[in-house]
């Protein structure tokens, strides 16, 4: 077989990793100086110097571009451990209404999901399932040291928060508000063994 008829390697989705790189950092930073909906494909094709083209042919839209660089801050830390479970649920249900407004209002968020349709769909469930386990281990815990009855269900309360977060967030496209995110957490049935 001569070089003429040798078969060529195919190009397709494939990534050069410095220009995959450039581009998500270009989107990061269009979103911060920008504001989501202010960015556009062409402005991060742009700023990250490659062509308009080639984000289409590895991102279906401007929501998909925005979501894979900003991933790893969508994830929950470390969970805090104040000694007061009424304290770290606080700070649980505060961060995660933060990272489903991370980009911005939430108006970002429904418009995302719109934008994504079922892929969206399925990394805001991944998101939100991510967020479910730790939750549901500082209850644990707070029962663990008699500040919460025995017989609390932790996954049932976890879930409601992220129904909570997410009907105001998605459907109501209204951030709660701190107030909002302590009355939430004020309503478990504290044993009053609180540290």
């Amino acid at each position: 077989m001569d070089e003429s008829t040798a078969p060529r390697p195919r190009r397709g989705r494939y990534r050069d990793p410095q220009a995959h790189a450039a581009v998500l950092r270009a989107a990061q930073e269009l979103v911060a100086e920008l504001g989501y909906h202010k960015v556009t494909m062409e402005r991060i094709a742009a700023r990250a110097g490659v062509a308009k083209m080639t984000l289409y042919r590895w991102w279906p839209n401007k929501a998909a571009v925005i979501t894979e660089a900003v991933t790893d801050q969508l994830a929950p830390g470390p969970q805090p451990d104040t000694g007061s479970v009424r304290e770290d649920a606080r700070a649980h249900v505060t961060d995660l209404v933060r990272t489903l407004t991370l980009l911005g209002d939430p108006s970002i968020v429904a418009g995302a999901l719109v934008e994504r349709g079922e892929a969206g769909r399925a990394e805001l469930r991944d998101l939100l399932k991510a967020w479910s386990e730790p939750g549901a281990a500082l209850l644990r815990r707070g029962i663990a040291r008699g500040e919460l009855p025995a017989g609390l269900d932790a996954g049932a309360v976890i879930d409601s928060w992220l129904g909570y977060a997410l009907y105001r967030v998605v459907f109501l496209q209204s951030a709660p508000t701190e107030a909002d995110l302590a009355g939430l957490v004020d309503a478990l049935p504290y044993t009053g063994r609180e540290a």
